[in-house]
């Protein structure tokens, strides 16, 4: 195959990256093709050249992580891609478009990949490392770390593409372009072979890699064993709640369903069981889970995305602190009613507190007092205290006496009745565009940076953390019938937040479920979730989210709480949204792809 102008002409861009893959590598594939070509460099440093020296190769590794597909904060191909919040469909909205999205409301379709990821060029920057370093006259220490480290990164982007399209071409040697390339590598595998695939390498990387727990930044042990535990309670999930079709493309056999659950739980044991990290403990049990998001480094943190504020930085707390606390910006993403309303009370039930004109409360969080702490670890409600300011986010006064009327209430900015202003500053009724559309403000991996600059924050993307395992664990022995395990390892979450400890008699199915969520809300993952439990359709189509006004009674100083809409169209989710689309351009490209069923 001899490559087109178009194809000698096209340049990689790498935003925010290390030059030196660009000075290395001769001859990269393109971001949508495994077989389009790059023109060769003039200038640049050969390959043999470069793998003689270790500070060089530690220089390359550090760019092949700069490319990594991180979930949350920023895309390292530029841009804000906050897949830990807009992931959250049922769960949070977004202020302005309120989360008129391309997931959210029906927009994946055979033109449109939401949130895709076919990056073929990565994939073959990690190849060549792979094969390059094996053959490098390093210290073999040197190399068994690094070719673990980047085998690692490999089968964690390839568990990252089967979680969207299923079976995807596996392309794990370096491909000659310019040669014929074999079928294998250009139509698309299984999904069952890649999943065996990913077990098996992160496997092997593990086996290679050291076991110390730091620096964060950098894949160890455990990092493989993370990613091995997640990779394998997904392929679990689809075996047991998915169907297979198109000849295996999408789908594994459901008799293998629990040899995949059995391996996420022994993985994420490894994890649990290797004593390098711990869960954070503090007697602010709402503030302590607060801070494993926002403390770099912290005993529960496996694997880190890391920023150091300049050459890497991102904008979260800019963007998403009460904008009255906010440069210019804030109040970004917005937790929804539903989610507050989804959490366990303390007490081990599931009641929610009566809400409407008639239902007078002390102070803004006092209905959800007995809630799950989680709640507040996650949500800033009125009253709360942010950066030392006492948040205000009513958005009207009733000034009724006697009794309350919402027909009565003010709701005017800069407006005051007998001396108390009839909006608070945080609230929908700001005069300005930056405001909370459900009434409700972010605060998990939200810093108290008050007036955080734009493209300055530091603190770091958590990627894999110890809660997250003993949740694998939990989910994978409840599925293979044992519920005393399950019990075990879900307790240590609920035990640290001041929850009732479940035993073999009371976990169920449904239990397991609302803890993953309660614990790992807002990480990228809940999407996920609900479409390999395929249960997405039910919880998603169809659906409009609340928000809830909060009401000052003048004559009392209590509250009270509207629910209402907090978008105008319904979201959708179809059948065919359980994969990703391989899309029209694709498989235009490389016409021996199929595409996924539905589109």
């Amino acid at each position: 195959m001899k490559p087109t102008t178009a194809m000698q002409n096209r340049r990689p861009v790498y935003k925010g990256r290390l030059p030196l893959l660009m000075v290395l590598l001769l001859l990269l594939a393109s971001c949508d093709s495994i077989i389009d070509l790059e023109e060769s460099p003039q200038d640049r440093v050969p390959g043999d050249q470069v793998f003689q020296d270790e500070a060089l190769i530690g220089a390359l590794v550090a760019d092949l992580y700069a490319g990594f597909p991180f979930n949350g904060f920023t895309n390292p191909n530029g841009g804000d891609i906050f897949d830990g919040v807009i992931g959250e469909h049922d769960l949070a909205t977004e202020r302005g478009n309120a989360f008129v999205g391309c997931r959210t409301h029906g927009g994946m379709n055979s033109n449109n990949d939401c949130e895709g990821l076919w990056n073929y060029q990565y994939i073959r920057d990690l190849n060549f490392f792979i094969e390059s370093i094996r053959e490098a006259p390093v210290g073999d220490s040197f190399k068994r770390q690094l070719e673990g480290e980047v085998r690692t990164l490999r089968a964690a982007v390839y568990y990252k593409m089967q979680r969207r399209y299923g079976g995807v071409p596996l392309v794990d040697v370096v491909l000659d372009p310019f040669g014929e390339i074999p079928e294998q590598y250009v139509v698309r595998s299984t999904e069952e072979a890649i999943a065996d695939f990913i077990d098996t390498e992160l496997q092997a990387a593990a086996d290679m890699l050291a076991h110390s727990s730091v620096p964060t930044g950098r894949v160890n042990r455990w990092t493989a064993y993370a990613y091995k535990a997640r990779a394998n309670l997904w392929s679990a999930s689809i075996a047991k709640f998915g169907d297979v079709q198109l000849n295996g493309l999408v789908g594994i056999p459901a008799n293998r369903a629990d040899e995949f659950y059995r391996k996420a739980s022994t993985a994420a044991q490894e994890v649990i069981n290797s004593g390098q990290y711990s869960l954070l403990q503090g007697s602010d049990k709402a503030r302590n889970y607060w801070r494993v998001f926002v403390e770099d480094e912290n005993a529960e943190a496996i694997f880190e995305k890391k920023y150091d504020g300049v050459e890497v930085d991102h904008s979260f707390s800019h963007q998403n602190q009460p904008t009255p606390l906010s440069e210019g910006q804030g109040s970004e993403i917005n937790p929804t009613l539903g989610h507050l309303q989804r959490f366990e009370n303390i007490d081990g039930t599931f009641s929610n507190p009566p809400l409407g004109p008639d239902h007078l409360y002390e102070d803004g969080a006092a209905p959800w007092a007995n809630k799950d702490p989680r709640l507040h670890g996650q949500v800033l409600l009125q009253g709360d205290v942010y950066a030392g300011v006492t948040i205000q986010s009513y958005e009207g006064l009733d000034p009724t006496t006697g009794g309350t009327n919402p027909d009565n209430v003010i709701s005017e900015n800069g407006i005051d009745y007998q001396g108390t202003p009839t909006v608070g500053e945080a609230s929908r009724r700001q005069a300005n565009h930056f405001f909370p559309s459900t009434g409700l403000l972010l605060y998990k991996y939200v810093d108290e940076i008050p007036l955080a600059g734009d493209d300055t924050e530091s603190y770091n993307w958590k990627e894999l953390r110890l809660g997250e395992m003993y949740l694998i664990a939990a989910e994978s022995e409840f599925e293979l019938g044992n519920a005393a395990g399950a019990a075990m390892y879900l307790n240590a979450t609920r035990d640290r937040v001041g929850l009732i400890p479940l035993d073999a008699s009371s976990i169920t199915r449904e239990r397991v479920r609302t803890e993953r969520t309660s614990e790992l809300v807002f990480e990228g993952h809940r999407w996920d979730d609900l479409r390999r439990w395929r249960i997405a359709q039910d919880m998603l189509d169809g659906q409009m989210v609340e928000g809830v006004r909060t009401i000052l009674h003048h004559e009392t100083g209590q509250f009270y709480f509207i629910p209402f809409g907090a978008e105008q169209v319904q979201r959708q989710f179809r059948p065919e949204h359980y994969y990703n689309p391989i899309t029209n351009a694709r498989i235009d490209r490389q016409g021996q792809l199929v595409e996924n069923p539905g589109y």
